[in-house]
């Protein structure tokens, strides 16, 4: 089989010749992994770990978005973010401002300055799908896997804001997310007409989940947040694209609504998180769902020495890989402080599981 082939087996709860494998990482941890083993390019890299997907996206043209000060610079959104540093290598972008934070009337909104898909290159995806052929296509994080609540509710008008006005400013909420969608289904569309039918994975990426529990009650969810991923996610099925969902946290009990909203990929399995125990969810939603990640980051990869993780990778496997229905992959992007050698291990411990 070719990577392909053996995602989509592994999709439809189909037995390939092995396991998927999937990747995700910050800069920080691609810059190491890139000198430690030696490698030139991330493609070259994943050659290495023989992922089985590549991740592909229109480019930005549209107007400047970083600062003259490298640590500043804002989103197609305007919300703008700062660098913050955690250790002397790694650092995330933090919010630094919500443009949207003040204005309360939902018919101000109209004149506020959103996005235009005239901003991004749609010619080069052809040419990025017949490079990727044989691999299974995904759109790749960022603007190409949209959310509707993390971003840009969230970074628009506020974190504290956002929770509070899905009860207390329905109207401007639901405002919002048509000016929002009016956005991003257009983005969808033209990017999946460039590709032509050859994108086998639309990515959402919107987190719902804490570490114990759920962001928002599931009755406000499906009232506010459901309806717009619908929309984005049917659009893209259209084009023959599956539906693959990444949501942090302790979401167990959205599960049901996810199905309903069509998800067919699951992601990350956050398996320090409550109820989220990987042979239970199999057991569960095992007919209905693929899921894609579960080897844990909290303990296993950072504190695990590799021979633990490769008996923690086993163990996953052994749970969740029989009758197809799986990918494996990190539970999180790979972080700054997991070491190169426990990526290594597991990433050769998933290579060499058998059913």
């Amino acid at each position: 089989m070719n990577s392909r082939q053996r995602v989509l087996a592994a999709l439809n709860h189909q037995q390939p010749d092995r396991v998927p494998m999937f990747y995700r990482d910050v800069p920080e941890v691609r810059t190491r992994l890139l000198k430690d083993l030696n490698i030139a390019n991330f493609d070259a890299l994943l050659e290495h770990f023989e992922i089985d997907f590549r991740w592909v996206q229109p480019a930005y043209i549209g107007p400047k978005l970083e600062s003259d000060n490298p640590n500043f610079k804002k989103d197609i959104w305007g919300v703008e973010y700062k660098f913050v540093s955690f250790s002397k290598t790694g650092g995330y972008w933090e919010v630094s401002s919500n443009p949207l934070a003040d204005i309360t009337d939902p018919a101000a909104l109209k004149n506020f300055p959103w996005p235009k898909t005239d901003w991004y290159d749609f010619d080069i995806i052809p040419e990025l799908c017949k490079k990727y052929d044989d691999y299974a296509i995904m759109t790749c994080p960022g603007i190409a896997s949209p959310s509707i609540f993390q971003s840009p509710i969230q970074t628009l008008i506020g974190e504290e804001r956002s929770f509070m006005a899905l009860m207390l400013e329905p109207d401007f909420i639901d405002t919002l997310i048509e000016h929002i969608l009016e956005f991003q289904l257009a983005y969808i569309e033209k990017f999946f007409k460039a590709a032509n039918g050859r994108i086998d994975f639309f990515r959402i990426g919107d987190d719902y989940g804490t570490q114990r529990g759920l962001l928002m009650s599931p009755r406000v969810w499906r009232k506010r947040i459901q309806p717009g991923l619908m929309k984005m996610a049917e659009l893209a099925k259209s084009f023959g694209a599956h539906y693959y969902h990444h949501s942090c946290g302790a979401i167990r009990q959205l599960i049901p609504d996810l199905i309903e909203t069509g998800v067919e990929v699951l992601d990350p399995i956050q398996v320090s998180a409550t109820d989220m125990i990987p042979a239970e969810l199999k057991a569960e939603f095992g007919d209905k769902l693929c899921f894609s990640g579960g080897v844990d980051e909290n303990e296993l990869l950072t504190k695990g020495t590799p021979e633990q993780v490769k008996q923690g990778v086993k163990k996953l496997m052994d749970a969740m890989a029989p009758g197809g229905g799986f990918f494996v992959g990190p539970t999180h992007n790979f972080q700054d402080d997991i070491p190169t050698e426990n990526i290594v291990a597991m990433y050769q411990a998933a290579r060499t599981w058998k059913y």
